[in-house]
């Protein structure tokens, strides 16, 4: 058997390379462990490996120290194999192997540039491969093939050959990455899921172990999914046969990364989820951020065609031969996000039906006031934006607005008593219909103008301290209809200017200016800020804002003061967000941190009051004076009320 020291005067290996080639392949186009490591997957998958094993530090902060290996039990490679196959750098493998394994699986390899992936994310490569017992091992330094190559042309770079020998072990590749030059720890969470959509090959014949547990196919709970289940066939001009499936959560999808539907070819991530290019005008594009799926389309990788950008990260879809699957997407979401909209409201009905309690409280009115009040929520139900849980709320405000239990009790004694009796009562309930109608139409077009007069800040954009900020203190059903309960509580801000060194009134030197007040009552606490209608909130700003809602949480759970109560929400109010931060605010929004927009804030609080104000007005005999001067009055303002 040769010693490692006699091994080096033998021979040697050689990698060929352009100066600079690998800093702008490895380190520019692969960032990030994920992509790197899946380069390491799929090379295993090429390999016909049947078992995958990769060790990474996740959920921790990297030391010089840190490892990240991957290793296989595939075909290996031998010395002769490293040096001619996988140390050329832009190697076809396929051009000269063919298009598929000893094993039939499709090839996934193809440009011959995913090995210089892990220059992106370590500065290190150490390989050790076994095929038909004999052992090579080897070693790349980054540092040394820059300084090697001097960004020109030169003699081939020569990898620290470790050991070029004999060994009995089985055949398989074994990959260590050191020097790992990431900086934030990795959330296992997401980087499992992540790695799971870069595949779809996982199964019994490829396994993929990640620090010892079993990588499968990330399985949500879907609200709608099309198909119900496997996938649909079609033919795509130009592509040829494609297969897909698009799935709708019940809630916005948690990470970023993971909305949109990505494109799959030969079994492994050719493109990143997204939407298609598809951009406004769309009746259900809400649903964007429920949305995921994917489309396998090998046609966009066959012999004569290579539509796959190199770092695997998106379809050159500005390729006319890629066209046709691009407008064949954005017309196929189109049709969903329409289906999924009619069908959340839909669902959105049937629920509140199955409920009982809702149903209960619904079948108790008269006919006219069920009817009146089915159609309200049926219209509610239609509005794609309002989330589920906010839907709930809406409805029972509504319920609310309708329950009276002196008018029930009226209702009770009225089957008491005799029909010459039952007369005289039911005058008397007209006339209370119509004073009930009247007070409620007072208050109710009192409010909208007030929203109105808000409205009208907004636009001026006047400044949100201390203008808006004392207008929203004293008027908390300007943010939520139902937070009637709910008052300013001054002890809770100072907790938080306290523990943020806030400003009370401006700002002085390293203190920020107070922006923000609380609401609270004996069953929840809401931090309300607000940004000034004129300007784009930034992520900052936003992350900020969860950061109160968090600490607040913390804080209230270690006191036993029963004023408060324990669940504790956020709104930040805003004109206008960035693209970028949509998904952020989608995964927000999961935990009752919500951010919403001047906008929506004034035009959702207004179209609910003038509900409650025409179903106010509906509950009294139309031929009423009183009624007939409610809607003349309406007419005249021109409130436009539904």
């Amino acid at each position: 058997m040769k010693m490692p020291s006699d091994v080096e005067k033998s021979r040697k290996l050689k990698m060929q390379f352009a100066g600079g080639l690998v800093k702008h392949l490895g380190l520019h186009m692969y960032s990030g462990a994920t992509p790197a490591i899946a380069e390491l997957i799929a090379n295993a998958w090429d390999a016909d490996a049947q078992r995958v094993e990769i060790e990474i530090p996740l959920g921790q902060s990297w030391t010089p120290q840190s490892t990240i290996s991957v290793k296989d039990d595939g075909i290996g490679m031998s010395f002769e194999d490293c040096n001619d196959k996988f140390l050329v750098v832009g190697r076809d493998r396929r051009r000269e192997e063919g298009h598929y394994t000893d094993g039939d699986r499709p090839v996934m390899g193809h440009k011959g540039l995913g090995k210089l992936g892990c220059f992106g994310i370590a500065e290190i490569i150490e390989v050790r491969s076994v095929k038909d017992k004999w052992l090579t091992h080897f070693r790349m330094d980054y540092d040394s093939i820059l300084r090697h190559s001097k960004g020109q042309m030169v003699a081939p770079y020569e990898p620290e050959v470790l050991r070029d020998e004999s060994a009995d072990e089985p055949d398989g590749t074994f990959v260590i990455l050191r020097r790992i030059q990431l900086k934030r720890a990795i959330n296992e969470d997401r980087f499992r899921a992540s790695m799971a959509r870069r595949f779809a090959v996982l199964s019994k014949e490829f396994q993929v172990f990640i620090n010892g547990e079993l990588l499968t196919p990330q399985e949500l709970d879907y609200e709608f999914r099309f198909p119900t289940s496997g996938m649909n066939t079609e033919d795509v001009s130009g592509v040829g046969t494609i297969k897909w499936w698009v799935g709708f959560t019940a809630k916005p999808v948690q990470y970023e990364d993971a909305r949109g539907i990505a494109v799959m070819v030969r079994g492994r991530l050719a493109q990143e989820p997204f939407f298609f290019d598809l951009r406004g005008g769309v009746y259900g594009q809400h649903g964007m951020q429920y949305m995921v799926g994917e489309v396998h389309a090998d046609g966009l990788d066959e012999e004569d065609t290579d539509l796959i950008a190199t770092g695997r990260a998106s379809v050159l879809w500005e390729d006319p031969k890629a066209q046709p699957l691009l407008n064949w997407g954005q017309t196929k979401l189109r049709s969903l996000l329409t289906r999924w909209a009619e069908k959340r409201a839909e669902n959105r009905k049937k629920r509140l039906r199955r409920n009982t309690q809702y149903r209960e409280r619904i079948e108790k009115f008269p006919r006219r006031e069920r009817t009146e009040l089915r159609k309200a929520i049926n219209k509610l139900a239609t509005i794609e934006d309002i989330p589920q849980d906010r839907f709930e709320e809406i409805v029972e405000f509504l319920l609310k607005a309708y329950e009276n239990e002196y008018f029930m009790d009226l209702i009770r004694a009225l089957n008491a008593i005799d029909e010459s009796a039952q007369q005289e009562i039911l005058r008397l309930f007209v006339e209370w219909d119509v004073l009930e109608a009247v007070h409620t139409a007072q208050i109710v077009r009192g409010r909208i103008e007030i929203i109105e007069k808000f409205d009208q800040m907004v636009q001026a954009g006047v400044p949100e301290v201390p203008d808006m900020h004392d207008f929203l203190k004293e008027r908390p059903w300007l943010i939520e209809p139902g937070w009637m309960t709910l008052k300013h509580e001054k002890s809770l801000d100072n907790v938080l200017r306290e523990a943020y060194e806030l400003d009370q009134e401006g700002t002085v030197e390293g203190r920020r200016r107070l922006d923000f007040f609380c609401f609270a009552d004996t069953m929840r606490v809401v931090v309300v800020e607000i940004k000034r209608p004129s300007r784009t909130v930034t992520r900052e700003e936003i992350r900020r804002h969860q950061d109160y809602v968090h600490y607040l949480r913390r804080h209230l759970a270690r006191t036993t003061d029963p004023k408060f109560g324990s669940h504790v929400s956020g709104r930040l109010i805003v004109s206008k967000y960035s693209e970028n931060d949509e998904l952020l605010i989608g995964e927000l929004a999961n935990s009752d941190i919500r951010v919403v927009t001047w906008d929506t804030l004034v035009r959702t609080t207004k179209q609910l009051h003038e509900y409650i104000l025409d179903i106010a007005k509906s509950r009294a005999p139309r031929e009423d004076p009183r009624i007939q001067a409610l809607e003349r009055v309406d007419e005249e303002l021109g409130e436009g009320v539904v």
